[in-house]
């Protein structure tokens, strides 16, 4: 009898388990991106939001609205995925031009993209899910804060032309500057733009960590190619034995990068210099630079320089030659003189 009570008592404990607890972990629960956020002005910044714990139709609504600094208690809407008319007049022309806009990543996560930041961007976000579920339970909103920070990063390439010939060194300067009172990193990249290609030349990270691109690869572990910082704002590269296939036209890329709550790193900012076009001649041969440089016309003044060598074996020889014809006028001579008193 004892034994049947405690079956009962386990009997009720787990329809009671199942009620409530159960209840518990089915519940509707919103997540947005962790904040608070930085952003900077004028760039393109993207907001997630998901929901799980749901029930009915698999595809979700997402309404997302602002709660400005000024007027904290105040709701905005931006943009919904259920109802057009769901956006204020502040907003409505941005989302119309689709400047604002929802994009699903799932049938239960999406992406508020705001393409171009402005500084009255700022404030407390808001995604809220419509109820499908048979019972009203669970969160059904999450929010985080944007903050928008100035833009400050300025980048700028040393020079627009350069020639050089083949197998010279080429050397261009990369100034990069911020002033952001928030703690970034920078990483600086320098690229090789042929005709429609682009290829990664050296990059050094944001951990200070110096990479070359594939086809650089071997270059930079032998060497020939270089990446320096002089001072705090320069990025020197240098391109030791230049090869025809290096010509083309080479600028600096540098990226603003800022951690986010969740630790993971973020692209500020994105700026790149113009482009310096490099043109990498032939050298040209030695025998080219001895029919340049001498002459055959009288009446122009011959180049003093110092000899090749195979020239001074030739001047060797028409010494040679010089003395053997003054021995031979010695001697012929000395016979004309014996011949004379002979006769």
């Amino acid at each position: 009898m004892k034994m049947y009570g405690n079956k009962v008592d386990l009997m009720f404990a787990g329809i009671f388990f199942m009620t409530f607890c159960g209840a518990y972990f089915g519940q509707r629960v919103v997540e947005t991106q962790r904040g608070p956020l930085f952003r900077a002005e004028g760039s393109h910044v993207t907001l997630s939001c998901k929901v799980r714990g749901y029930e009915g139709t698999p595809k979700q609504n997402f309404h997302w609205s602002i709660y400005r600094p000024a007027s904290p208690s105040v709701e905005i809407h931006i943009v919904s995925t259920a109802d057009p008319h769901f956006t204020y007049a502040l907003y409505r022309h941005r989302v119309r031009m689709q400047d604002i806009y929802i994009e699903r990543t799932s049938t239960d996560s999406v992406l508020l993209h705001i393409t171009k930041l402005q500084v009255h961007d700022q404030g407390e976000y808001e995604c809220y899910t419509p109820n499908t579920d048979s019972v009203y339970y669970g969160a059904y909103s999450d929010k985080t804060i944007l903050t928008v920070i100035p833009d400050t990063l300025q980048a700028r390439i040393s020079a627009l032309s350069i020639r050089r010939a083949a197998g010279e060194s080429l050397s261009l300067s990369c100034d990069v500057s911020k002033r952001t009172s928030q703690h970034t990193h920078l990483s600086i990249s320098w690229f090789l733009q042929i005709g429609g290609e682009t290829l990664e030349l050296v990059t050094l990270t944001r951990e200070f960590i110096l990479q070359a691109g594939t086809a650089f690869h071997h270059r930079l572990e032998s060497g020939h190619l270089r990446l320096d910082r002089s001072g705090l704002t320069t990025y020197l590269l240098t391109i030791f034995q230049l090869q025809h296939s290096d010509q083309g036209e080479i600028y600096c890329e540098a990226t603003e990068w800022i951690q986010d709550p969740d630790k993971s790193w973020y692209p500020l900012l994105i700026k790149r210099t113009e482009s310096t076009k490099v043109t990498v001649e032939h050298r040209p041969l030695a025998a080219d630079v001895q029919e340049s440089e001498y002459t055959t016309d009288s009446s122009v003044p011959k180049k003093t320089f110092q000899p090749l060598h195979a020239h001074g074996i030739v001047l060797q020889v028409n010494s040679l030659c010089s003395d053997v014809v003054s021995v031979t006028r010695s001697w012929a001579y000395y016979i004309l003189v014996i011949l004379f008193f002979v006769i």
